[in-house]
């Protein structure tokens, strides 16, 4: 058995980064550039106004000061201002050789064709040549989720396409002759299958979308079947349950016999401990507890750094620091132990009513997961622990 800090590096370790593609940069979101990319063009390209209102020379502001022209957003004319004048401009406009400041409408009295300037403290209002981007930054490194303000600055580079890393196939089975699927009627000894469920909308949170193959029954020729198939068609197979040391359990030697090399079987965890990691040149599969909240657990920690960095990011979870209100225990340190925590009026964070690894429903009102490590017994009220979101 190894820690669970050790199970995902081995993972990290392992994993190979998929194609590249060149997709619309309208469609770009939450996907991973495969390339750095650099800016072909300087920005703003010229001394940009950033008010509406009038451009003078500063030493000219106690003056009345005659108006000359008039510059609007999108003006080509080289435009100079000549000493004694000023010219209306407009916001995004270029700004006239020889003024230095822009002083706001707001701030001016019109005498007939000439200004007085009723401000005399006036920012200068002016955006310089290059302020936000010069030719040839680096603007985004390759690895970079694209969000929607990336998309924004991509498009103000004039770009309209963008090379980002290909999505890994992922596929999804589970096995169990207890379960049944969601809208059945519940029978004796069944329970309904949230797994598929959870997971598929898991990829999906990652703008990945999986392909589900139903639920295997309980036999070692139908979960290998099961799970040579899946292999063939993705580079990520996720199976859920079957893993343990039970009579029925035949994920892992069927993973086993698979083919795949197998990196580990069990981890000091909790919830999570019998997770089987397996893997060829190109060929990634999960073995997970049957449990839902090993599945959330195991997702989020391992198999989600693990997906991003197939697309060359290197994930690093939103994990913040708070103080604990409330005391929470255990009796066995040996495994390294998450739970589900929520977040008090008073600022601090509790851990939620949860009664081991069937329980999901006691991340209905969870902000994150914490964890006490292996060796820790407790953490008291008033120690700052560390909540990862969900």
């Amino acid at each position: 058995m190894i820690t669970h800090s050790e199970a995902l590096q081995i993972v990290l370790d392992t994993a190979f980064t998929t194609g590249k593609e060149t997709i619309p940069v309208a469609k770009s979101e939450h996907r991973v550039l495969a390339e750095d990319v650099f800016s072909a063009i300087t920005m703003p390209p010229f001394n940009k106004s950033m008010v509406d209102g009038f451009a003078i020379q500063k030493k000219d502001i106690a003056g009345e000061l005659v108006i000359e022209g008039f510059i609007a957003a999108g003006e080509k004319e080289d435009f100079l201002l000549r000493e004694g004048h000023c010219m209306k401009i407009m916001t995004g406009a270029p700004v006239p050789k020889g003024a230095d400041m822009v002083v706001m409408v707001e701030d001016v009295e019109l005498l007939g064709n000439k200004i007085r300037i009723l401000n005399q403290k006036s920012s200068t209002n002016i955006s310089p040549m290059g302020e936000d981007i010069r030719e040839g930054d680096l603007v985004l490194p390759g690895g970079t989720i694209i969000k929607p303000f990336h998309s924004g600055i991509l498009a103000t580079l004039g770009l309209d396409s963008v090379d980002v890393y290909k999505k890994p196939s992922i596929g999804i089975i589970v096995t169990g002759n207890e379960i049944i699927e969601p809208g059945n009627t519940l029978q004796s000894g069944q329970i309904y299958n949230c797994n598929a469920t959870q997971l598929i909308s898991l990829c999906r949170s990652m703008d990945m979308e999986s392909a589900y193959y139903g639920i295997v029954e309980d036999t070692y020729e139908a979960t290998e079947k099961a799970i040579q198939s899946g292999l063939d068609k993705h580079d990520v197979l996720i199976i859920t349950g079957g893993v343990s040391m039970g009579e029925l359990d035949y994920v892992a030697p069927a993973i086993k016999n698979s083919g795949l090399h197998v990196c580990f079987d069990s981890i000091a965890a909790q919830p999570g401990r019998p997770l089987v990691f397996a893997r060829n040149e190109q060929k990634f599969c999960f073995g997970m507890p049957g449990n839902p909240v090993s599945g959330l657990v195991l997702f989020e920690t391992i198999v989600k750094p693990m997906l991003y960095r197939i697309m060359g990011h290197d994930f690093c979870a939103p994990v913040f620091p708070f103080v604990l209100g409330q005391t929470i225990s255990r009796k066995k340190a040996g495994r390294k132990s998450w739970y589900p925590v929520k977040l008090d009026q008073q600022g601090t964070v509790s851990p939620l009513l949860y009664h081991g690894s069937a329980h999901i429903s006691a991340y209905a009102n969870a902000f994150g997961i914490m964890f006490l490590d292996i060796g820790e017994l407790e953490k008291k009220a008033g120690e700052t622990v560390y909540v990862r979101q969900i």
